[in-house]
């Protein structure tokens, strides 16, 4: 669902490093052999990791990308967005309607879809709008605050 496949391939193509983060399901142990065998020296892969670690490594991106054929906004792009990365993201979901135009968009079936998505959050300056947005319109609270005025509106009809 991630489609980290083709994103390892287009990094190489455009001969950009990749790190994947997170622990592999155990029943993807195919795919990730898969993964690992056509990133060669270009990927890292890294297992799970604590927030404060991976908080240094969003810090450390210029880019973060999930391309994902079907995503209800991934929270690593919201953590990766607010931590002042471009977004690379799938078209797939309800993407857009987190990120507005303030990310780069892909079509999981289209490799070169992908690949201009990646040169053109490469090659543009990371600024504050996304970081900005994410900060005010989606945090825990306001969330919080959301669902209880939900509750109360279904509660008092």
């Amino acid at each position: 669902m991630k489609n980290q496949l083709m994103l390892i391939r287009a990094c190489r193509k455009l001969g950009v490093p990749l790190e994947i983060i997170g622990k592999t399901p155990p029943n993807h142990s195919r795919y990730l052999d898969h993964c690992r065998k056509a990133g060669g020296e270009n990927t890292r892969f890294l297992d799970f990791m604590p927030q404060s670690e991976l908080m240094r490594h969003y810090a450390g991106a210029k880019v973060h990308a999930l391309p994902s054929w079907f995503e209800t906004t991934g929270l690593s792009s919201l953590e990766a967005g607010a931590m002042g990365c471009n977004v690379v993201v799938g078209k797939g979901g309800d993407t857009y309607e987190y990120f507005r135009d303030l990310a780069w968009y892909c079509m999981a079936d289209d490799p070169e879809s992908l690949e201009t998505a990646l040169e053109k959050a490469l090659s543009h300056e990371n600024g504050p709008e996304l970081r900005e947005l994410i900060l005010s319109e989606y945090t825990w609270q306001k969330a919080a605050a959301m669902t209880k005025e939900a509750y109360f509106k279904l509660l008092n009809g």
